[in-house]
Order: structure tokens, then sequence, then C-alpha cells
């Protein structure tokens, strides 16, 4: 392991020679629509005047992110970074190189150019963070900047065994800033309100578990909403339920309890018999959902209360969709409190990339702090720390 240097990003970009190699670890982990084309959000337009300001300290630059979860060692044309070069030089105002086998080819970047190097989960060892592997990824490389806050709560070797394996390394400016904003969440006083939408409860129950030790109130829509309702014996119809996890949602019905934490779910839902584009919607009460009917978001009396819990609130923590927002007939509870949150008094902290991606279809971006991440953002509110942070800790200790 090489000696640990690890400091802000002003003194390291100070202390590099032009002509330097850097590799900065983005997050872009983004959508495509049904023609193809990039669904750019936050996530990437927050780096870019990061990268311009490494290149016009004459610094070359290896962009490097994940996109999916494609089988290692399989490539997937579409999981494949290459076409998102145009929509990068178009906003960078100049040509990025593709490395489609990197870290393969040795990279020698001129000073002041960008490469993007092809999807990290194509490489078999990312995901089980390969230290040789991470070795590969640093080799001709003079810092690493962890840019990917939404990437710090992963152990691979893009995100962690880099940091392990780099000469120097520090968090890129961004990502400082989201430290910050949950920082500032962590401070306030009581009640803490939770918004918590999304599709998959399987994969934040976990943190939902450590979350119980913050916040007062979780309210829940989305997919999320339809499990957990399923667990407390209402008919959800041909919505998306997690069978599998119904003992682990019980045990945390009866954690929050022991918490003394509410868990507020919908009173009633917007639902409908197309199951492909969702068509018709009707509002029912959670106990008058047919065996054929979707549920598509949350009815007006569920918003309402949810919007009455946001204007008391302290704080306010949302992540994830309150419905399949896709769709016109599943965006309005969505909609509704995100201008509730954005006109509330509280600090208001916001994220996870269908999150953002809500928030850029509205237009509705006045909120106190709007994180990028969501498995991170939660893992952070839940534990003060990620496994960067951690990594961080013991290098430290190491020297």
């Amino acid at each position: 392991m090489n000696e640990y240097k690890e400091k802000s990003f002003r003194d390291t970009c100070r202390d590099l020679n032009a002509g330097s190699t850097v590799l900065l670890r983005v997050d872009f982990n983004l959508s495509r629509d049904s023609t193809g084309c990039w669904l750019l959000n936050d996530r990437l337009y927050r780096v870019i005047p990061v990268i311009k300001q490494l290149l016009a300290m004459q610094f070359g630059v290896i962009l490097v992110s994940h996109l999916g979860r494609p089988r290692p060692g399989v490539w997937e044309s579409s999981l494949s970074l290459s076409t998102l070069c145009e929509p990068l030089e178009r906003l960078l105002g100049k040509s990025v190189t593709f490395l489609s086998d990197w870290p393969k080819q040795k990279t020698y970047l001129a000073a002041g150019s960008v490469a993007l190097a092809e999807n990290t989960r194509f490489l078999v060892g990312e995901t089980d963070n390969n230290m040789r592997l991470a070795q590969h990824m640093v080799d001709g490389v003079d810092c690493v900047m962890m840019e990917a806050f939404a990437c710090s709560h992963r152990r691979h070797a893009s995100t962690f065994g880099v940091l392990y394996a780099a000469k120097t390394w520090c968090l890129g400016p961004e990502h400082e800033k989201e430290i910050q904003g949950m920082d500032r969440f962590l401070q306030t006083s009581s009640p803490r309100v939770a918004f918590i939408g999304g599709k998959k409860i399987s994969t934040k129950l976990p943190l939902l578990t450590k979350l119980l030790e913050t916040v007062d109130v979780i309210c829940f829509g989305g997919g999320i909403a339809s499990t957990l309702l399923h667990v407390k014996g209402y008919q959800t119809g041909t919505s998306w339920v997690e069978y599998s996890c119904r003992e682990q949602v019980a045990e945390f019905f009866h954690l929050a309890d022991r918490c003394s934490v509410k868990l507020v779910l919908p009173s009633d839902v917007q639902v409908s018999a197309d199951n492909t584009d969702f068509r018709d919607p009707r509002v029912v009460a959670i106990d008058e959902i047919l065996p054929h009917e979707n549920i598509v978001d949350i009815g007006q009396a569920s918003i309402s209360s949810f919007v009455d819990h946001a204007e008391s609130a302290s704080s306010i923590y949302w992540n994830g969709p309150m419905g399949i927002y896709e769709y016109p007939s599943g965006i309005r509870g969505s909609a509704d409190l995100a201008r509730a949150i954005s006109n509330a008094h509280a600090y208001s902290l916001v994220g996870g990339g269908d999150t953002l991606s809500v928030l850029d279809k509205l237009g509705i971006h006045a909120f106190s702090h709007v994180s990028t991440g969501g498995g991170a953002f939660l893992h952070y509110l839940a534990n003060g720390t990620t496994y960067v942070l951690d990594a961080r800790t013991r290098l430290k200790e190491t020297v």
C-alpha cells in the first residue's frame, strides 16, 4: 500500500503539477429514454464545473463510473458508457476520449485532456473490491478524487479499493458539500420527519431500521408502501410487492413501536386496472383495492396528511417518489409533496436518483440541500459515516 496522503480538494489541486493525471470517480449511473437518449440530471451536471476546473489547471482527467448491474465480465451494449461521450463533449466544450478497455489499456493523457472509462461493473473484481484491480486502476494516476457521493456506501474497487492504492486522494468539492448537508440535518431538532418512497424496501430496510434512531415520523409511498400495506393485511392487487421480505417488514413495524417512531402509511391510493400505461386511474381507500388493480400513486387524503407532517416538521428528509412518476397518473403525490417541502420552514434534505428525476421533471429545486445520493444518503443518515469516510479514518490510523 502506498503511503497515505489525503488532503482537501483545494490543497490537492494546488500541490499537483500541470500534466498530472487525475482519476475522478463520478456517478454517471443515469437512465435513458425509449429512444436511447440519456436522461441527464444533477449527478452529471454538478460535476461538470469540477471537471472544467481540473482541465483548466492542465490536469489529464479520467472519468470513472459504473452503470446498472451487469454480470461481471459480460459486456452489454445497453450498459456501455460510450454514447455518453457526446453529451459530455457538448457540456465541456472539448473532445472526450472513450477508453473501451480500461484499465487494461494504459492511458497517457495530454495536459488539459479528458477521457471516459467504460462501465466499471463490466470488470471482474469491481464489486468484490479486488485490490489487484484497484491497483491496476491507479497505475499511472497521480491522484484519485472521490466525487461520487452516491457510491460512497459501496465497497467496490473503484470507490473503496482505489483509496488504499492511490498515491494521494481527496473528496471532491461536491462530495464535501454532501457531507455538510447531511451533518446539518443531523444537527436539527425534533420533530424530524422522513418521507420514503421508491420501489424496493429490501435494499433499504437495514438502513431504515437504523433511521428509526434518527427521526420521529416516517411517511411511506411508492412501491415500498405497497409492500408495507400487504404486510398489514391489505389487498394490493397487481401492485409491486416484495413478498420475500414480509418477516423483516413485520419486525420493522415492531421495532418502530419500541422506538416510538410513528410510521404513516397511505390511507387512500390512486389505482389503475391498466398495468401498462396506468390510464383511467381512480382514488380508493386502501381497503377498497380490487385484485386486478395496480397502485399508481398515493391519494388526496394521504397527500394532505403528508403535507401536514411536512408543515409541522423542524427538519425534513425525502428519498424516493410517492408513485410511478414516469406516468401522468403517478406524479401528483410527488409533485404536491415537493411543493409542500420546498415551502416549509424546516431544514429540507432531499435526494436519490429517482427523486432528482422527479424534481427535474417538476422544475422544483427550492430545498435546503439536494443530494445526488440515494443509498449513500440513507447510509450516512443512519450511521453518521460512509465506507469512503471509514477508509479515510483507517488509513490515517496506519501512518
